[in-house]
């Protein structure tokens, strides 16, 4: 069994995914808030952002369940 590779977003698309704007996404990353949630920032070779889908739908699912 092999291990599925993983789904990364743009920034756009993790922040549609979220409920929040783009801006208030680059700005938690900031502030160090992304983490605390479990999501982490990835880079491309050229500084584009990229956020795994697999992460922020972990992170959404904690914060509905309590």
């Amino acid at each position: 069994m092999t291990e599925k590779e993983p789904v990364f977003l743009r920034i756009g698309d993790a922040a549609r995914l979220l409920g929040v704007s783009i801006s208030t996404l680059r700005r938690l990353e900031k502030n160090g808030r992304l983490g605390e949630y479990g999501v982490k920032v990835y880079y491309t070779p050229t500084r584009r952002r990229r956020y795994k889908k697999s992460e922020i739908l972990e992170a959404l699912e904690r914060s509905a369940a309590g």
